[in-house]
Formats: structure tokens, sequence, C-alpha cells
């Protein structure tokens, strides 16, 4: 049996990476769009966009837009990688993503991003800020922890597939 040369979690494997990855950006995604968290957006160095709404940052080469409607990482010769939250779909170049190496490049420089913001709103204000900005306002969703779920998906990223039976 040939094994391929992408991650497990790339093809929908058992690792749970694929899910783990949309339920990070779809809760990023609702932080972000909190006014409070604008603010330290832009105080991390977003910037707004020509378009209403929407803040744009450049990290290590990757250009990000937040909107409303989601987020958009594209990178030069790598392509655009879009989380669109009315669908929790996410999108590399408008098709749906499949975990080509290419996006995975994008994915790691968002997890990137998305974890120096967190390790910089940490050392602004504290970790129990820090993971207390993610609690919703519904009484039974636990708060997410970006920064820990950013390195359990790069640790999920970097291990090695396993073989079929």
């Amino acid at each position: 049996m040939r094994s391929s040369s992408l991650p497990s979690y790339a093809d929908g494997g058992p690792d749970g990476l694929d899910e783990r990855l949309r339920s990070l950006l779809e809760a990023t995604h609702r932080q972000w769009m909190s006014p409070d968290e604008r603010r330290r957006m832009r105080a991390f160095g977003f910037r707004p966009a020509v378009e209403p709404g929407v803040l744009k940052r450049e990290w290590h080469g990757l250009a990000v837009r937040v909107s409303a409607s989601g987020l958009r990482a594209a990178q030069p010769g790598e392509g655009e990688l879009a989380w669109l939250a009315d669908t929790r779909t996410l999108l590399l170049d408008g098709e749906p993503f499949a975990g080509s190496p290419a996006g995975m490049r994008l994915v790691e420089s968002l997890l990137n991003l998305i974890a120096g913001y967190e390790r910089w709103v940490e050392a602004r204000e504290g970790r129990d800020e820090r993971i207390s900005r993610g609690r919703s306002s519904l009484p039974d969703r636990r708060p997410v922890n970006a920064l820990a779920e950013t390195r359990r998906l790069q640790r999920l990223m970097h291990t090695p597939r396993r073989r079929g039976r």
C-alpha cells in the first residue's frame, strides 16, 4: 500500500485536524469581530482596509484581511486561504480546502499569526485576561484557548501519517 505524502488530517483522517482548524478559525473570527478585540488588533498592527469594516495586516509575507464575512490569508505564489464565517467553509483559491502543500503552508502561516497575536495579548494583559476574552455569552460554551489550540494544530500538522491496516 502506497502512503500519501500529505499528513493524515489533509484527507479528513481520524486525527481531527480539519474540524479543530475550523473550530479555531470560527472562534478566532468571532472574537476578532468584537469591538474591544478590534481595538487590540489595531494596537497589534492591523490597519483599516479600503473596504468598511475590514482590518488588514502583513505578517511575514502573509497578507491577512478580517471582515464580518470571514478571514482571508494570501501569500504570493501560495494562493489564498479563505475562511467563510456564514458557512464555516475553508477554501483555497476558491475551491474546498483539501490539504495541499501550498494550502498547508498558508495554514501554518495563519496559525503563526494567531499564536503571535495571542502571545502578544498575554504579554500585554496577562494569561487570565487572554483566556477570558474567549468566553461566550452562552453558559455551556467553554472558551477556546487559541494559543494552546494553535500549538496542538501545529503538532498535528507535523506528526507523520499513520499507515492503514
